[in-house]
């Protein structure tokens, strides 16, 4: 069965999905489901259970923005790369002049903030409002003329969207506002099925609908990922990476293009959610391995501190000094470096400012016999990192 405009409105796509979820033909489709679904709330556990680091945690979210706005503008042929988008987003005075994908750029910021805002000041269950989907929109595309747009505002037009193009079936102010109404209704239900409570698979559909239903005269796409990315922040789903799934979007742009297609053909997007949601979970699982790389650190810098802190109770070859600690705890930092670079560092020159060559080298065979760091050559250029696989080997006498 095909999609149609009374089809639409009654948004209970999810509800038939899940009506034939137990059916023989659908059992595979099923376990995948549960599958993927389990795998995302064992690593969001995870990632909650962790304490926040605040320098590292702020990091990986400016990070997860700066990507998610890349990502999101690039599914709409605006392509800048991460530094530029940093580049851009530094810039301070409100009365500078943009270029017309530079404003795109801090526009999508503002959209974030509005969204963070907006669901963290409401000191109840959050309730989806016409305005917030407005607002989003007006934000996404103020100071940028594109054609036959007036930004927070619904489209009067038909219009026609997607590749291959097709219209929309909101045809009149009429049918959107209607539409629209019903959406929001939808928004806010609140079911408890196996799909029909699933939050991640909510916000999928919330995007999916609202691309459908086209409401605007521009900036659509992105209104509806960012619809998607409130869906998942006010319910708490990640907040280091609620609009991450813009990169898996842009990542495999065909695929999503033609996912969602090919529900207004058939009626059924288990499909989408379930391939959206393995999208989901390679993203909460970047963040995990980030959080895991500051635990090491901190793991590891903990250790050299107890080698220090117990070198009268350790073996002459375990004997460390305090420079050797400082220069540990820097490549915690710094990570992977090339070995130049990285003794030519102001902050390790300090360190060895009054000693020679020889007590630097000395030092480096300690920390080299007690396998606290890996060297590597790559192309002729040698790499030092710490080396975290120590932690694993580690054995205590209690």
């Amino acid at each position: 069965m095909r999609l149609s405009y009374n089809k639409l409105i009654k948004f209970d796509l999810l509800d038939e999905t899940e009506a034939n979820l137990t059916k023989p033909e659908c059992r595979d489709n099923f376990f995948e489901f549960l599958k993927t679904f389990q795998n995302i709330a064992n690593v969001n556990r995870f990632i909650r259970d962790c304490p926040s680091f605040p320098d590292s945690t702020q990091d990986i979210i400016r990070d997860e923005l700066v990507s998610a706005i890349g990502s999101t503008l690039a599914i709409e042929g605006v392509v800048f790369k991460e530094g530029e988008i940093k580049e851009i987003l530094q810039k301070t005075d409100p009365k500078e002049l943009l270029q017309r994908e530079q404003q795109a750029v801090i526009n999508s910021r503002s959209v974030y903030h509005y969204i963070t805002k907006t669901i963290d000041k409401c000191k109840e269950e959050f309730v989806y409002k016409d305005e917030h989907i407005l607002n989003i929109h007006k934000t996404f595309t103020e100071n940028i003329n594109y054609i036959g747009n007036k930004p927070g505002a619904y489209r009067t037009t038909g219009a026609f969207f997607g590749e291959p193009r097709k219209a929309s079936f909101c045809g009149t102010y009429t049918d959107i506002y209607q539409a629209m109404n019903e959406y929001i209704n939808w928004l806010n239900q609140k079911k408890e099925g196996i799909l029909t409570g699933n939050m991640i698979a909510k916000a999928i559909m919330a995007h999916y609908y609202l691309a459908e239903i086209h409401p605007f005269g521009d900036g659509n796409g992105r209104t509806a990922r960012a619809v998607e990315a409130m869906v998942l922040y006010a319910n708490g789903v990640n907040p280091y990476c609620f609009w991450s799934l813009a990169n898996f979007w842009s990542a495999n742009r065909n695929e999503y293009i033609f996912y969602l297609g090919n529900i207004r053909e058939t009626c059924n997007p288990l499909d989408f959610i379930i391939w959206g949601a393995k999208g989901y979970l390679e993203q909460v699982k970047r963040i995990k391995d980030r959080i895991l790389i500051k635990v090491k650190q901190l793991m590891l810098q903990d250790y050299v501190r107890w080698l220090f802190n117990n070198k009268n109770r350790q073996p002459p070859e375990k004997k460390i000094n305090q420079r050797i600690c400082d220069v540990l705890f820097l490549l915690t930092h710094s990570g992977k470096i090339p070995f130049e670079k990285f003794r030519s560092s102001p902050a390790y020159k300090s360190l060895y400012h009054h000693t020679s060559n020889m007590t630097q080298n000395r030092d480096f065979s300690k920390i080299k016999s007690l396998k606290l760091i890996r060297i590597s050559d790559i192309d002729g250029q040698m790499f030092i990192e710490p080396n975290y696989e120590i932690l694993e080997s580690l054995q205590y006498s209690v």
